[in-house]
């Protein structure tokens, strides 16, 4: 079974090889994740080490599974599998051969970053996932300057993991994970910051605004589903390992429950049909970046009530990456469908995709928003009850001020999930449901559109009705109990002594046994069903015109306007309003002073002078020797 792993990297470089083969690269790239996924399984009941070559001073390139690494690569892997097959119709749209190039080579990063058991070989992994990343968002052949945006904050995060595995050999001699838990504050710091970016956390997620509704549609899936998953594997690795600093953990708990909160608010206000679920991307890996932090100060306790608390928050945080994994890449893979068949960017472009594109993505949009909007029994639903659970025991710690941080936390991540919801029910009610006005989609071939689609919902509602056997499957089977008449595993417990259960697989069965009734009545009377123009205060609607996602969300923005920083604008032809992300600011102040300084150093040093080039390339050895020397 190890050869799998081989199997997966050969399938992935011959995919890459042959990237001038649009169609055989994709077909290569859904065998490699395959193997991948197979290879996943077997990593679940084996630890073991797969590679070792020693480069010397203590330094080896070290590749190994364990569980851990199972569970993201198995949830990694279906994603994989699912854009992969999907980008062979999708591949009609975006012909480019970057795409294919990147798509194989960005996948193998990921696989070296989940095996990777060193600094070196895990920092490899993410340079060749963030630079073949940037190579698919380039493909286009356009937004050079956004897509650049994307890797300044990817080399930012490189930066980090380089300084902190420069301080672990510093400080232990060796680049190995195992050298992690010898590690300091210092060195925690500068690792989690590093996955932080990865995950776009707040304030980290300054470049997606101007390139999310651009780029094309299984180039979004993967930067927001897998390449984030990979920041959340990362710091669950390193914290599993390190001793936690609890000022530091309820940091992590404080930021993750503030970006939860900012991408829920800027979801709202969004009206580019990619850019909302970006900001939901946001939000979620901000739920999840509050459940690890959590763990790390829960874990630092003995009491047993602590104990099983902390496992819950990290099942919690698993949880939460399975659902955001998945939802996000069916509602990537659905809307892009819809998009690209209508030809349009826009949320009130891309209205009735039902009866304008087809039900299989109109249904996909549908399941995969109610699972961002924890719909039960859809996995998000899942997710997002284990973490406000989780939060609301606050007061199991003696520590006023972890009690109050996490308390806090709970306020904002319960508006986050408001919000949240008020986001995707917009986008389901103009999209999916919307009315088309008798618009008709272009023809285009989508079996493997469609089969992808059809095998995400699935998982969704699927995963979410099975909770107890994957949360089995994690290791965790002591969250699992049986309460009054519900057979053990079946009931998953918040706390010991218990604080709250629910039973997802039961709630499965009463939904859809409730299901029925309404579905068999609206069948027996849907003759006698009557249209009514919508209410317009008395105006009758004509037939080109319809209420705006802009106007759905149109209160809100004025009375958070402070926050929103809401303009009106009025012209000739157009009356509307326009928000603004404010935290993104500080992004454009720091995109302009590179410029400036940029331009400044052209003009200085590109001047046609050799002497000065010759000035420059000295005083960078000279640089990099002093720093070289310092870090040995």
């Amino acid at each position: 079974m190890i050869d799998l792993f081989w199997i997966s990297l050969l399938l992935f470089t011959a995919g890459a090889v042959a990237f001038h083969r649009i169609k055989l690269s994709y077909i290569l790239s859904f065998g490699g994740s395959v193997a991948a996924l197979l290879f996943g399984c077997y990593a679940l009941t084996h630890t073991q080490r797969l590679w070792n070559f020693e480069l010397g001073h203590h330094i080896a390139l070290q590749l190994g599974i364990d569980h851990l690494t199972a569970i993201f690569l198995i949830i990694a892997a279906i994603s994989w599998i699912a854009l992969s097959l999907y980008s062979l119709d999708y591949s009609r749209f975006y012909p480019q051969r970057g795409l294919t190039l990147g798509i194989n080579i960005c996948i193998m990063g990921m696989m070296l970053i989940l095996t990777a058991r060193d600094g070196l070989t895990l920092l490899i992994g993410w340079e060749v996932m963030t630079i073949f990343a940037f190579v698919m968002m380039l493909a286009p052949g356009k937004y050079f300057e956004q897509s650049y945006r994307f890797l300044a904050f990817g080399e930012l995060s490189t930066m980090c993991l380089l300084l902190g595995f420069a301080v672990l050999y510093r400080t232990t001699g060796s680049l190995s994970f195992e050298a992690v838990k010898n590690g300091g504050t210092l060195l925690l710091i500068l690792l989690s910051v590093g996955f932080i970016i990865k995950m776009d956390i707040v304030p980290f997620h300054g470049w997606m605004r101007s390139i999310y509704g651009e780029i094309a549609d299984n180039t979004a899936a993967i930067l927001s589903a897998p390449v984030t998953l990979m920041g959340v594997y990362g710091l669950e690795r390193i914290l599993l390992l390190m001793q936690h600093n609890d000022a530091w953990s309820m940091i992590l708990i404080l930021l993750g429950a503030l970006s939860a909160f900012w991408g829920g608010l800027q979801a709202v206000a969004a009206n580019k049909v990619r850019l909302l679920p970006a900001y939901s991307t946001v939000e979620n890996n901000g739920m999840i970046l509050t459940a690890i932090g959590f763990y790390a100060i829960a874990s630092g306790f003995s009491e047993p009530v602590l104990h099983y608390l902390a496992i819950f928050a990290l099942v919690t945080s698993l949880v939460l990456a399975l659902s955001h994994t998945f939802s996000k890449t069916l509602l990537f893979m659905s809307l892009g469908h819809a998009k690209e068949a209508y030809n349009v960017h826009t949320i009130d472009q891309t209205r009735g995709v039902w009866s304008g594109v087809g039900k299989i993505p109109a249904m996909g949009i549908i399941i995969s928003a109610l699972s961002f909007s924890a719909f039960p029994p859809l996995i998000g639903f899942v997710g997002e009850w284990m973490t406000l659970e989780m939060l609301f025991q606050s007061y199991r710690f003696a520590s006023a001020g972890v009690s109050f941080v996490a308390a806090f936390a709970g306020v904002l991540i319960a508006l986050a999930t408001g919000l949240i919801a008020f986001a995707m029910i917009k986008l389901i009610g103009y999209t999916a449901l919307g009315y088309d006005h008798g618009r008709k989609s272009q023809h285009i071939p989508n079996r493997l559109m469609h089969i992808t689609e059809l095998g995400m919902e699935f998982l969704v509602v699927f995963c979410g009705a099975v909770i107890p056997a994957i949360i089995i499957l994690m290791g965790y089977p002591g969250l699992l109990t049986g309460l009054l008449g519900i057979p053990a595993p079946l009931v998953l417990a918040s706390g010991q002594p218990i604080f709250g259960v629910i039973a997802p697989t039961l709630a499965g069965i009463l939904m859809l046994i409730l299901l029925i009734i309404p579905v068999a009545v609206f069948m027996i009377n849907r003759k006698r069903i009557r249209k009514v123009n919508s209410w317009n205060g008395g105006i009758i609607l004509a037939e080109d015109e319809f209420f705006t996602a802009q106007a759905y969300s149109q209160i809100l923005e004025h009375v958070l306007k402070g926050v929103y920083h809401t303009q009106e604008i009025n012209s000739a032809d157009h009356a509307g309003i326009e928000v603004e992300d404010i935290l993104i600011r500080p992004t454009r102040a720091l995109t302009r002073l590179v410029e400036k300084i940029g331009e400044g150093e052209a003009l200085t040093i590109m001047n046609g002078k050799i002497s000065a080039y010759v000035t420059y390339i000295l005083v960078l050895f000279v640089l990099v020797f002093i720093i070289g020397m310092i870090v040995m």
